[in-house]
């Protein structure tokens, strides 16, 4: 062991109290690094955080107390989340819950394609949600916070410095990053209200759709169905009536699942049904493959990261790390989307006869096909407008001036406003509505699957690396950088290159995977999507 004075407060070589500036994300003025008497595989084993392991070691208990310890450090100007702890249970519904809603209710509309561009689109996009919520977890734990803005900030900002400027460059790239993600929301929920309403109109009776209003009648009735869910400013992940409305969600989804199975086993057309009903608001890029890309698109990994991370610390190590590995709940969450999402996509393949009338095909079955039709309806209604309160409570907050939060609740007013913009959204004439879902699927689009990619090609490529046992140098209060007495040691220098050649060695994989995500798929869909509104095909 290799010691100087000062004494250190901690003998972790990653301890520190980040600041806004990023400058480096583990500085310490510890002068004391504690080097193991084992061998070096050992020492390796030991120290090596190992970000690029799908399931490792360190990826259950290491790190839990550095990402505790980064998350109570305040920095100047900048809060970090503390988001709720949630079981291994609670992530696991929140990780297969956004993928068993609109994108899987319109299934069917890809499935008419036929199963020799479905079926192989399907498990494709499967395979790229698989790689990039690992993606988001591996940026995660390289920068110690899963945090997205911390992400982009480690991506972009690290060197901006501690000043004026620096601290402007900052701020403004989380707002920028705040504004999106809260677009995006506001996007997803305004869908998800304008297509529940489409899916139930159908199935109401004709004489009442005479004498009101139907569509803003049915999407307020929606609206507040949701609004006691979700804008209450305890209400959280973790809040009990946001989970028992995510899984009424998943099981209406699941029952409609096996509405299709009764649909296909009667000579019923589901993709008729999905067509006209759902899918009656959507946009030119709404068609085949693209439906299948929006199904696999999520935006909630880092928050749900963190939550797990939270609950796991607080355990003791008392459960498995099996158990409690977010790489195998990831896994395992669309596994069982994608085989719930299968039975629909090849039932709309196999109907021989798509466009004839819905009445002609309902002669033999036991159900009429008016409350057949009606039960669909609202089992694609009650799967949408339950899974807004999840969306809408990891919308972040935005901004109100000091002066009136004094008098109301921030969180409070903050979700009653994006709630009423997701409901004028929904309610504005359908050219508008098909413009606003195109933006989102491009949106979702790039938030899934090209900016994950793009953020781990910077980081690792165009950085440099961040320190794993060297401490880094450290910002002194006149703006000057000094080093530590450890920074020469050469034991500690040799052990620093060795762990840095295995972090390499292990993100090789990974970058062959993340490469073909930007270009081929991020850059081709871009390309398929600038050309499709352009009218070239």
């Amino acid at each position: 062991m290799s010691a100087s004075t000062p004494p250190p407060t901690s003998l972790s070589p990653r301890a520190s109290v980040d600041s806004l500036s990023g400058i480096h994300d583990h500085d310490s003025s510890t002068a004391l690094i504690l080097v193991p008497e084992h061998n070096d595989q050992d020492d390796i084993d030991a120290e090596d955080p190992a970000p690029f392991d799908i399931m490792s070691s360190s990826d259950d208990d290491s790190q839990d107390g550095e990402l505790q310890e980064n998350y109570d450090g305040r920095d100047a100007g900048r809060t970090y989340p503390s988001g709720p702890s949630l079981s291994s249970l609670a992530v696991f519904l929140y990780l297969l819950s956004p993928l068993l809603k609109l994108g899987a209710l319109l299934s069917p509309l890809s499935g008419g394609q036929g199963l020799r561009e479905s079926l192989p689109a399907l498990f494709f996009f499967a395979t790229l949600c698989a790689l990039t919520r690992q993606i988001w977890y591996m940026l995660a734990r390289y920068v110690r916070r899963p945090d997205m803005e911390e992400i982009v900030l480690q991506t972009f900002a690290r060197r901006a410095g501690r000043g004026r400027e620096g601290e402007r460059k900052r701020r403004w790239i989380v707002r920028i990053v705040r504004f999106n993600t809260g677009l995006l929301r506001v996007l997803v929920i305004a869908l998800y209200l304008r297509a529940s309403t489409d899916a139930i109109i159908p199935a109401l009776p004709s004489n009442l759709l005479s004498i009101l209003p139907s569509r803003v009648v049915v999407t307020l009735v929606s609206t507040v169905i949701v609004l006691p869910l979700s804008v209450s400013p305890a209400t959280s992940l973790g809040a009990s009536t946001v989970i028992y409305a995510t899984w009424t969600s998943v099981a209406t989804f699941v029952a409609w699942t096996a509405g299709t199975a009764y649909a296909h086993a009667k000579g019923i057309s589901v993709l008729a049904q999905s067509d006209s009903g759902v899918g009656g608001s959507l946009g030119t890029l709404w068609q085949g493959i693209s439906i299948v890309a929006f199904t696999f698109a999520t935006s909630s990994t880092l928050p749900l990261y963190s939550a797990l991370r939270s609950s796991r610390s607080g355990l003791g190590g008392a459960t498995t790390k099996r158990s409690r590995s977010f790489s195998l709940l990831s896994l395992s969450s669309i596994v069982l989307a994608t085989g719930l999402i299968l039975p629909p996509t090849i039932f709309s393949s196999m109907v021989a006869s798509p466009d004839e009338p819905f009445k002609s095909l309902m002669p033999s079955i036991v159900l009429s096909p008016i409350a057949f039709k009606c039960l669909m309806g609202l089992l694609s209604t009650l799967t949408l407008a339950l899974g807004i309160p999840s969306v809408l409570v990891t919308a972040p907050a935005i901004p109100v001036p000091l002066s009136f939060r004094r008098h109301v609740n921030h969180l409070l007013v903050s979700r009653v406003v994006l709630l009423i913009l997701s409901l004028s959204i929904a309610l504005l004439p359908a050219p508008l509505v098909r413009l606003a879902s195109d933006i989102l699927i491009i949106l979702a689009f790039l938030g899934t699957f090209t900016i994950p990619a793009l953020l781990h090609i910077i980081i690792h490529n165009f950085r440099r690396p961040l320190s794993i046992v060297m401490p880094p140098t450290t910002p002194r209060p006149g703006g000057t950088l000094q080093r530590s007495d450890s920074h020469n040691d050469e034991l500690l220098q040799r052990k620093e290159r060795t762990l840095q050649r295995r972090r390499f060695t292990r993100r090789l994989f990974w970058d062959i995977g993340v490469w073909m995500l930007l270009l081929p798929v991020g850059g081709g869909g871009l390309v398929w999507a600038g050309g499709r509104l352009a009218g070239r095909w």
